[in-house]
């Protein structure tokens, strides 16, 4: 479900809008290469870009561009975690179905909601949980760092609560990632290019989305 066009971004006086940066589909990487990348869960869910200004807000953009801010209140706890000044984050809000896994179905109802009556009540019956994987700035530009440099940052931020969590990337191989997400019930991976900057609505090999070919 993740879009296209969104933004974020940076530039002395501070963070300026930029389009995420996007995965192409397979094919893996080769076993002279897969070394080259580590593996995090591939989501399928609402891709966002978080602004945390430092003044205790937070402004939540979709990959069109749309501030979903409003729709997601039980977001606003994510600027209390952060220790930062200012930051950008990217990642992706899901929606569990009873059996503990993303689904797309009860996501694509909350994305639906957007009067406040209906948002308010839908915290408790479709609450959302926002996975972030990338950092964009931390009081100044990271986007040229490194993935490994980037995904070390975000570690340190320690960020978890009921609704934001960090997940967990594997090293290779390949295949101990596939094995273990398609054991979770996930439809595939995401393999990261340990050595790529963060590159701004680029589509390249840097990022691939690898799905599982049979049924869970």
């Amino acid at each position: 479900m993740s879009g296209q066009s969104s933004s974020v971004a940076v530039s002395g006086a501070g963070p300026m809008l930029l389009s995420p940066m996007l995965a192409v589909i397979g094919p893996p990487p080769g076993p002279d290469t897969e070394a080259e990348y580590a593996y995090e869960t591939l989501w399928n869910g609402a891709r966002v870009l978080s602004h945390l200004p430092g003044d205790g807000s937070v402004r939540l953009l979709s990959a069109t561009g749309m501030d979903v801010t409003t729709q997601y209140p039980e977001l606003q706890e994510l600027p209390g975690m952060l220790p930062a000044p200012e930051a950008v984050l990217d990642g992706e809000i899901i929606a569990s179905g009873d059996d503990g896994q993303p689904s797309v179905e009860r996501l694509q109802q909350r994305m639906s909601l957007h009067h406040p009556g209906a948002v308010t009540h839908a915290v408790e019956d479709l609450p959302v949980r926002l996975m972030v994987y990338d950092i964009l700035y931390l009081g100044q530009p990271v986007i040229q760092l490194p993935y490994t440099s980037r995904r070390d940052l975000l570690d340190d931020l320690a960020l978890t609560g009921p609704g934001v969590a960090v997940p967990a990337a594997w090293p290779a191989p390949a295949t101990d990632a596939l094995e273990q997400t398609r054991a979770e019930g996930y439809d595939g991976v995401v393999a990261k290019r340990l050595s790529s900057p963060y590159l701004p609505g680029r589509r390249t090999r840097d990022w691939i989305k690898i799905k599982h070919l049979t049924p869970h």
